[in-house]
């Protein structure tokens, strides 16, 4: 049995996490900023900022034997960049700082987005190119986490990057991709060729399992991505496999479907609303995210859960809880 502490305890990847290990038997403990759970929120959350020292005072008095560090500042709108490095990297600071010598193991949920969009796949090996502030913030939550593991070379790291996570109860980027071939099924941009690397969140427990195992002094970083890799197309037809959900029937010019987007944007803005719709969605459904993750397979990993079965079980959900 472990003790855990696991940061954003409420969001999508942590609250998971929280029953998960809780149901294995561990004793989990959480801090999140938010009091809105992605799922049924934990009894062992409490509310609190990674950034403010004294909102640690639940845990003083408790050891724990694993720190997984899942909080952070990641949507696509309403962000600006100070808000991004003030919670992924002075956040990670003062989080590190608080456990100090107390706590010797940790896994940090990062980004492939440190890699950027290269014009290669991207392994663990690629250079750190981020072309977005959330890619930069969170490497920079890397680097703080290096400096911390240097002060004691057996303190033990592992670094997981995952690509866009994809499940139940989520909201963001294939939830609107989802709702589209549902309610519009009209429109795509480019045919779809290119890759679009994902992992869903079943996987990704498995994947934070696994690599629990991996901890050992030092520094490790595994990609977090599921396979086979799958294209836009593929993915789109995977969903549009499920009653309820059609293949679109016109393909749009990428800057055509940008110009669209920038309408989009505009009215947002006068809204102050996340429509689905904007131009940098446009960007990214058109972009290739091909990343690597033969490194975690290597390590022994056997991935359980089929994307398409995935797909099917997020599709279902998505029509029971639509909004």
């Amino acid at each position: 049995m472990m003790r855990i502490l696991i940061t954003g305890s409420n969001g999508f990847v942590g609250s998971r996490l929280m029953w998960h290990y809780g149901e294995q038997g561990h004793e989990v403990h959480g801090i999140d900023r938010s009091p809105d759970c992605m799922i049924e929120p934990h009894p062992n959350t409490v509310q609190g900022d990674i950034c403010n020292l004294a909102d640690y005072a639940p845990f003083e008095h408790r050891k724990f034997d694993l720190l997984i560090h899942c909080a952070a500042a990641k949507h696509d709108f309403g962000i600006g960049d100070a808000e991004y490095y003030r919670d992924n990297e002075e956040g990670t600071r003062q989080l590190m700082r608080w456990a100090g010598a107390s706590i010797s193991r940790v896994i940090y949920y990062s980004t492939v987005s440190v890699y950027g969009h290269q014009s290669a796949p991207c392994d663990e090996t690629a250079p750190f190119e981020p072309n977005t502030v959330y890619g930069s913030s969170k490497l920079a939550g890397e680097v703080v986490i290096e400096q911390w593991q240097q002060q004691d070379a057996s303190r033990q790291v592992v670094f997981l990057r995952p690509t866009i996570i994809f499940g139940p109860h989520n909201y963001a980027n294939m939830y609107n991709l989802i709702d589209m071939l549902h309610r519009r099924p009209w429109v795509t941009v480019g045919k779809g060729e290119h890759i679009k690397s994902m992992v869903s969140l079943a996987n990704l427990v498995d994947m934070t399992d696994h690599a629990i195992g991996l901890l050992k002094p030092g520094i490790e970083a595994y990609n977090c991505i599921d396979t086979p890799y799958i294209t836009v197309r593929g993915l789109m037809e995977h969903i549009a496999a499920q009653q309820g959900f059609r293949m679109p029937r016109v393909c749009i010019p990428l800057g055509l479907a940008i110009g669209i987007g920038r309408l989009f944007d505009v009215l947002g803005k006068l809204l102050r609303k996340d429509l689905p719709i904007n131009s940098d969605r446009m960007k990214k459904f058109a972009t290739s995210t091909d990343y690597k993750a033969e490194k975690l397979a290597a390590s022994g990993y056997v991935q359980r859960h089929a994307t398409a079965d995935e797909l099917a079980r997020t599709c279902a959900w998505y029509l029971r809880h639509k909004r």
